[in-house]
Formats: C-alpha cells, sequence, structure tokens
C-alpha cells in the first residue's frame, strides 16, 4: 500500500461518541445550537458504539441498547450499556446478542407487557425480532418478521394495526422508503407502499416523534456521504435537521427520545481538523 492510499485511509476512517441532553420540541425545527450536549466518554479503546436507542433512564444511570462494534470482531454485536450521567462515561457492556452477521440499530418497543427489540440484520437476508430477557438481560426467542433484507427498520402502531418502515438492499442509503403493514405487531407483514424521498433521506434514524398531535420521522441524510446528518420529516416535507458544530465530528445519523432526553450518535474521523479543511476546499473547487 502506497502512503497516498495510506494516508487516504486514515483520513476516512471514522468511529462514533454518543451523546445525549434534554429535548424539547425546538430541536426538531432549530437544531442543536445552543443545546447541551453530554459527549459520554468511551472508555474501551478497541470498540466504537452506534445506533443508541434509550432502554431506561435513572437519576444517576442511563440504560442503553446499542450497536458495539469490536475491531477484533469485525462485526457489530448488540450490547446493554450502563451510563454514569454524573460523570457522563460508559460504566458497564454487556453484549447480549452476538450472531455470524453483522447487527445494528437495536429499536425498542413495549407490547403486551414484553419488552422486544428488533435489531437491523439485513446481511442474514431477514428482519428479526427478539423478547429481551429483563432479569437475565438477553435477547431471546427470536422471531422473522420479514424475509427481506431490510435496514433500519422502525415498527409504528396505527390503532389496531402496525407498518413497518425501512429501506432495503441493494440500495440501503436511498431515496425508497418501503411500509409494510400487519394486523399483528408480530406479523406477518406485507408490501403496501413506497415512498419516495429526495437526496438519499429514506433511510430511518430513529423512532417516530409524535409533536403537536403529528408525527415527525427521523430520516438519515446520506447525500453525500453515510452518516451525514439527520433530517426531521412530517409526511414529505422537510421540517428540520440536525447536523454537528465545528470541525470535531463531521456527522452523526441516529436521533431517538424517550420521555424528556434525547441520543444521538456522532461520527468522529481519526484526523477531525484535517478531514474538515480538506472537505471545505474540495466545495470551493
Amino acid at each position: 500500500m502506497s502512503l497516498l492510499t495510506k494516508l487516504k485511509v486514515k483520513l476516512a476512517h471514522y468511529s462514533w461518541d454518543l451523546a445525549y441532553g434534554e429535548y424539547s420540541d425546538s430541536i426538531i425545527e432549530n437544531g442543536l445550537r445552543g443545546v447541551k450536549l453530554h459527549i459520554i466518554r468511551n472508555p474501551f479503546k478497541n470498540k466504537w458504539f452506534a445506533d443508541p436507542f434509550i432502554l431506561k433512564e435513572t437519576k444517576s444511570e442511563l440504560h442503553l441498547l446499542v450497536e458495539e462494534f469490536d475491531y477484533d470482531v469485525k462485526r457489530g454485536r448488540i450490547a446493554h450499556l450502563t451510563i454514569d450521567k454524573v460523570n457522563d462515561i460508559i460504566t458497564d457492556c454487556k453484549i447480549i446478542l452476538d450472531i455470524p452477521t453483522h447487527l445494528s440499530f437495536p429499536a425498542i418497543y413495549a407490547i403486551d407487557d414484553k419488552i422486544y427489540v428488533h435489531p437491523e440484520n439485513y446481511q442474514s437476508g431477514k428482519s428479526i425480532i427478539y423478547e429481551y430477557n429483563i432479569e437475565k438481560d438477553l435477547l431471546e426467542n427470536p422471531r422473522v418478521l420479514l424475509n427481506a433484507p431490510i435496514a433500519d427498520a422502525v415498527i409504528l402502531r396505527n390503532g389496531d394495526s402496525f407498518s413497518i418502515s425501512a429501506t432495503i438492499l441493494p440500495n440501503v442509503n436511498g431515496c425508497k422508503l418501503l411500509i409494510y403493514e400487519s394486523n399483528d405487531f408480530l406479523g406477518p407483514y406485507t408490501l403496501k407502499a413506497k415512498k419516495i424521498y429526495p437526496n438519499n433521506t429514506a433511510r430511518m434514524a430513529g423512532m417516530h416523534i409524535l409533536q403537536k398531535r403529528e408525527l415527525i420521522r427521523p430520516a438519515q441524510d446520506c447525500s453525500d456521504a453515510y452518516g451525514k446528518a439527520v433530517i426531521f420529516y412530517k409526511g414529505n416535507k422537510q421540517v428540520g435537521q440536525l447536523v454537528p458544530d465545528g470541525f470535531k465530528y463531521s456527522g452523526l445519523h441516529t436521533f431517538n427520545v424517550k420521555d424528556k432526553t434525547f441520543i444521538i450518535d456522532l461520527k468522529k474521523r481519526d484526523y477531525p481538523f484535517l478531514y474538515f479543511i480538506i472537505e471545505k476546499i474540495k466545495h470551493i473547487l
């Protein structure tokens, strides 16, 4: 590998930081400027965490389900993180689901006194949901919802019916959002609609948000690169956008809310300032 190629690889490499803060509806329209962000310190040198969903919160701790990526394992697994809110640091990481194919985006649902987790696993060619065993702190009883390689799926309840919103291989970062429907949370689901969004912004970035009796859909902005920003849609209309401030972070691609707390992941380059300068020059040219 030439020196130039090594430099390009280094500049392109990134990991993720997690951050949380107090949620308000103004974030949808105005973004994160002026919002106090608690950047969570990661004490693990060989792994990073992304796609955060809030499992529960206490006065002193935040519990998350996340994609864990260990450089030795070289694939995503689902982990339960415990966050010390006083010091904003990860104090515990437990792998609760590990299979031979990549896992991410562990969406959490409370249905009929049970907690379900629906991670992305499109490398398997299927979409599988699990029950979360609170006492054992693990995922069990897998059930196939769809025999399709869908990405970052989110289930939404509509009265007595349910819908899944997701993108699908081979273009998971594209413009087409698929809508599947069922009369039962656990399926079977059938394809009912396809929605087109501009500039590669179909992929889900988190759970729907109810704001003033209207649903807001967080979407990933993949127009220039994967994980560039989060866009908020009301129907087909863009009503807001989240982008990181400054040069330290070059993107974000997850936004979730539980009660009064929001959680995000921030894209961190190995050489953020140099990457920032090169990107500025590229846009000028």
